[in-house]
């Protein structure tokens, strides 16, 4: 079982009200709100990081490929 913790936060009063609106729509907490808000902001800076991660990687194999490249060029000569 998942262990929960209470803590206090500050926010932005429009928040506050967007909050409190959609709590009251959906039926459900604003502790499962906020939650459920973290991980998808979680799961976007995981996706963020993979990708610039993969980005850096293929830039470097490309670098590498080129100086292979030439260096397989300077054999055959």
């Amino acid at each position: 079982m998942v262990s929960k913790v209470k803590v206090t936060v500050s926010l932005d009063s429009s928040l506050m009200k967007q909050l409190e609106v959609v709590s009251r729509q959906s039926r459900a907490p604003r502790s499962r709100l906020i939650e459920e808000a973290l991980r998808f902001w979680q799961r976007n800076r995981l996706e963020q990081q993979l990708k610039e991660g993969y980005q850096h990687m293929a830039t470097e194999d490309r670098a590498t490929a080129e100086r292979n490249v030439k260096a397989g060029w300077e054999i055959v000569k």
